[in-house]
């Protein structure tokens, strides 16, 4: 399981460092030019359904309205027995950005659908034969995660340099089970089910 964790860590130190430099107006084109499995940034996350604190690589699409992540994600154990690991593909759409003095922006809605996916042998994909068929829609492997919110991204002067950015987010999300919950259970209320991230981006 940890091997699983320091691989994936060690593909996103990898691509990280051997990301190009780029100006900032040919941002977009240049990054186009890389390697796709190249990052274009790094992030780190606290909290989501992501993990207590998950880090991946982000990537962005040409026009920049489209990115995602792979986060790979740590939850130390309390009550149970073992420590968690979990790996969240988590793509997202931004339909427009505002420009503020020197060259920052505000990006004030951030929003995607996205899947977890659980290590562990207490999680399967399946549930035992000892239930018949359809009594449990869900897998305990996999969750489906909704996520929302504002991102703030501060550019630096000098371009030449390999951290080009700094972006803070914060994020309400919820996932499927407790989605559902919602809807089946009348004494539950949409705060009950709503989670709150922030996070932290690094531009390359």
């Amino acid at each position: 399981m940890r091997k699983h964790i320091l691989f994936i860590l060690l593909y996103f130190l990898i691509g990280a460092s051997a990301s190009h430099a780029q100006d900032q107006d040919d941002y977009s084109r240049e990054r186009f030019r890389s390697a796709w499995y190249i990052p274009d940034g790094a992030v780190i996350q606290f909290a989501g359904n992501m993990g207590m604190v998950a880090v991946g690589p982000h990537y962005t699409s040409y026009n920049r309205r489209v990115a995602a992540e792979l986060l790979a994600g740590f939850v130390p154990k309390y009550q149970g027995d073992q420590n968690q690991y979990l790996l969240t593909l988590k793509p997202f759409y931004q339909p427009f950005r505002i420009s503020v003095k020197g060259g920052h922006t505000i990006t004030p809605l951030r929003v995607g659908i996205g899947l977890s996916y659980h290590f562990g042998d207490q999680y399967s994909l399946k549930w035992d034969e000892i239930y018949p068929d359809g009594y449990y829609w869900w897998s305990t492997r996999l969750r489906i995660l909704g996520y929302a919110g504002p991102s703030f991204d501060f550019r630096f002067k000098d371009q030449t340099k390999q951290v080009k950015a700094i972006s803070l987010y914060s994020e309400i999300g919820t996932y499927d089970l407790v989605l559902t919950s919602l809807i089946k259970e009348k004494g539950l209320r949409p705060h009950d089910i709503i989670n709150l991230s922030v996070g932290l981006r690094i531009g390359f």
